[in-house]
């Protein structure tokens, strides 16, 4: 078994019972599967928060996860559109939105009397530093436990480990929420959000796995991986046809594939 899988599961027998803040990505996955071999699923807790801001996988993803470990899945609403900073999508728009999410699943876990709260949040990279410093910033002011970047535990490393355990159906293609989709200072609105989920969900029907649809003034611009590239380009005029009917006044395919956000409350 790796290393640090050891010394993460060590380390969370410090607690007697913890809420997981759940997101459905692979690193929280890795945080509440420990908990389990650490605590016992009886004292873990798996939260996620519900809002619009995400694609709908994570909520399903967390679901299932949920089911295989045993566990109990609280659901708390996050109404993120109604905090004006959020919706302002300012360079910080990853703070608040991050804490409002924490927020929400940390009010449900006082509610349950849990008074450990774990995310899933991986030691920092130079790659990630606009992100993980929004991210630490929030979770830091409601005292949130970060126990993978204790043990030292990277976005690669979640992946080997994930692999070991035979837990490599969680590894899923990454995302990030869907504000990331629209431009610092663009106006956030549920329709923009409703807008996007539509067009990836309909792309992601045609078979490809990382999607992203960049919406600016009612133009969209469509990334997929760069393994993707050839065939998406051979749908380019389906593809196209098909966003212009959900309402897009221009839809064009980005040949250089998919750019990672550089922030993410995820």
């Amino acid at each position: 078994m790796h290393q640090k899988y050891t010394e993460l599961v060590d380390h969370l027998k410090q607690y007697d019972r913890v809420g997981i803040c759940l997101s459905g990505g692979s690193s929280s996955a890795l945080v509440a599967i420990a908990a389990v071999e650490a605590l016992g699923q009886e004292n873990v807790v798996a939260i996620t928060a519900n809002t619009p801001f995400f694609t709908g996988e994570e909520l399903l993803s967390s679901k299932d996860l949920c089911r295989r470990l045993g566990l109990k899945l609280h659901i708390p609403n996050t109404d993120l559109l109604s905090n004006a900073a959020v919706v302002m999508n300012g360079p910080d728009r990853c703070y608040h939105c991050k804490r409002c999410i924490v927020a929400a699943i940390n009010n449900a876990a006082i509610s349950m009397g849990i008074k450990v709260l774990l995310d899933g949040s991986c030691a920092s990279s130079k790659d990630f530093v606009v992100q993980e410093e929004q991210n630490e910033r929030a979770l830091s002011e409601l005292g949130i436990h970060c126990p993978l970047r204790t043990v030292g535990i990277t976005r690669n490393e979640v992946k080997d480990i994930m692999t070991e355990l035979s837990m490599g159906y969680y590894l899923r293609p990454e995302n990030a929420c869907l504000a990331t989709r629209i431009p610092y200072g663009e106006q956030i609105s549920i329709k923009k959000l409703r807008w996007i989920r539509a067009a990836e969900n309909y792309i992601r029907s045609l078979g490809y796995g990382i999607v992203r649809v960049r919406v600016s003034h009612g133009a969209a611009r469509v990334e997929v991986g760069i393994e993707d590239l050839p065939d998406i380009l051979e749908q380019k005029d389906e593809v196209i046809n098909e966003l212009k009917e959900m309402g897009f006044l221009d839809v064009t395919i980005d040949e250089e594939g998919f750019k990672r956000e550089v922030a993410s409350c995820l």
